[in-house]
Order: structure tokens, then sequence, then C-alpha cells
């Protein structure tokens, strides 16, 4: 099996992020419209990338198993600390916007795509990161 270079593993990782980003527009925009039958292209396309997303995501992890510093995990650490603040928002959320949410939709879906983002970080932290020259 051919090994990737640092380059492609670096663009794997970018890659994950950017998928990341995508997946997780999918229940914002699926909560935020709370209509009674959600389009099938649309749930298609959102089953489709996030199996796209965790596939990138574990092999990034795989990857990167042996590669991650202790810098790598402290960057992760400060990063979820700072993700975390997404909770009380959506519980103010919650409270504000009520029924106008499709919160069972939004919550599945940010759920485990906070899950698979926060135990991936160390490793897309550690592809991604430049380091110095050296």
């Amino acid at each position: 099996m051919k090994r990737l270079t640092p380059d492609s593993t670096r663009s794997l990782g970018r890659l994950c992020f950017l998928l990341f980003a995508v997946s997780t527009a999918f229940p914002v925009v699926a909560g935020i419209r709370n209509t009674e039958t959600p389009s099938r292209w649309l749930g298609l396309a959102d089953v489709g990338v996030a199996a796209l997303l965790v596939t990138v995501a574990f092999t990034v992890a795989s990857l990167a198993r042996r590669k991650v510093s202790d810098t790598d995990r402290l960057i992760a650490f400060r990063v979820s600390q700072a993700l975390l603040s997404v909770i009380p928002v959506l519980l103010i959320g919650f409270f504000i916007a009520g029924d106008r949410i499709n919160w069972q939709v939004l919550i599945v879906g940010l759920a485990w795509r906070g899950w698979l983002l926060l135990y991936t970080l160390p490793y897309l932290i550690s592809v991604t990161r430049d380091r110095p020259a050296g």
C-alpha cells in the first residue's frame, strides 16, 4: 500500500474540516426549516456527506494516531473548551425559539457530529498544523 505524503495527509485533514462544515449545515437547515416532510434529495445528500465525513475523519485519525504531540492535544483541548460554549447557546435558543425549530433533528444531528469532531480533533490538528522547519 502506498504511503501518503505529509502534503496529501494535510489535504485530507483540510477536507475533513470542510466536510464537518458542510455536514453540520444539514441539521441546522433542517432544524430551522422545520417542515413536516423534508425533501428526499436533502436527506440523501445529508447521509452521503455524513458517510464521507465519518470515513475521512476515521482515516485521518488512523493515519495520525502515532503523530499526535502534546501540543496538538493542548490545542485540541482549548478548541474543545471553546466549542462547548455552543451548548448554553442551544439551550437559550430552545427557550427563545421553542417550537419554531425542530430540535429533534437539530440536536441529534449536532450531537454525533460534535462527538466525532471532539474525538478526531487532536488528529486533525496534528495533520493540518504548520510545523516549524528543522
